[in-house]
């Protein structure tokens, strides 16, 4: 009857023996996955690869599916789960062997920025206070540091800012509450995610820069709403910031669909040459720059 293995070759961090003599390995996101099917049997067995733990959509390239040797170029995060090797022969029971593969990686952090400001019934008496969230994902779960300027910020390190991970996203979240904005609190703060150098892979950090002008972006839509046009037309959306620090970025989106493939998009002004009936719909500018919520403003094209 059928007797199988699996041995693994090409970048692995580590491989991991865990309890239960369950194997782990760890490789990093867009290395290459190498793993060997070792068979005994005879007559000589036939193998076939399957997996676990992933989307029924993500299918391997056929070609290896059946080869002893399963390679993954260029391994993407999805593709982490458990890989099964199953040889039979038609003598007893079919063998099976299975290893797990985990794929680790770490994406850049993003800072978002929540401000609230609180007026008391006396008209100079107001009090501002700022949250910057740090987030970024990872695999394995990540590990948030603040500095403002080249001083760390930890808990209690600072009467005017707390430090505190949501309880509801499992520490993966970072948020720096500044409370009653002092003259000091406006500098730069740099947000580190670590994940302590596992599999090499280096800290990331972002950089967000506080002032007294910080605010969520706010835009104008120069248009008719809606706008009616004849097909063969060119129609020109345009959207201005009208303000919003640091600046905002500009999207044009279309309801729920991609925008019409030979639209321009320049800095705001969205040109749609040749407009047909199928480029008809409700078309979004929006504008973001991480402070607040996005802005966004609508118009709908009916086309004739």
């Amino acid at each position: 009857p059928p007797n199988v293995r699996i041995i693994h070759s090409g970048h692995a961090c580590n491989i991991e023996e865990e309890r239960y003599t369950e194997r782990v390995y760890t490789i990093r996101e867009g290395e290459t996955l190498e793993l060997t099917c070792l068979v005994s049997g005879h007559p000589r067995p036939q193998i076939r690869w399957t997996k676990t733990a992933g989307s029924a959509t993500d299918r391997f390239q056929d070609s290896s599916v059946f080869n002893e040797t399963l390679r993954i170029t260029r391994i993407q995060r999805h593709q982490g789960g458990r890989y099964y090797c199953k040889a039979e022969n038609g003598l007893g029971t079919p063998a099976i062997k299975s290893i797990r593969v985990d794929v680790y990686y770490l994406d850049d952090p993003i800072v978002t920025v929540h401000q609230s400001i609180g007026e008391a019934k006396e008209q100079f008496y107001y009090e501002r206070t700022v949250f910057l969230r740090c987030a970024a994902n990872s695999n394995p779960p990540v590990r948030y540091s603040w500095r403002r300027g080249r001083e760390f910020l930890s808990q209690g390190s600072d009467k005017g800012v707390e430090i505190y991970e949501p309880f509801f996203t499992q520490g993966e979240t970072k948020i720096l509450k500044l409370k009653n904005l002092r003259p000091q609190d406006y500098a730069n703060y740099t947000c580190t995610a670590s994940v302590r150098n596992v599999c090499a892979i280096p800290d990331k950090s972002v950089l967000f820069r506080l002032s007294n002008k910080t605010a969520s972006p706010t835009i104008k839509l120069l248009v008719e709403d809606p706008i009616v046009a004849n097909p063969g037309q060119t129609v020109i959306l345009v959207c201005i910031i009208s303000g919003g620090e640091p600046s905002p970025t500009l999207t044009w989106v279309r309801n729920n669909e991609e925008l019409p493939k030979k639209s321009i998009n320049n800095s705001g002004t969205l040109t749609i040459p040749a407009i047909t009936t199928e480029d008809a719909g409700v078309y979004s500018c929006v504008a973001s720059n991480n402070v607040g919520n996005p802005a966004k403003k609508s118009t709908n094209i009916i086309v004739r």
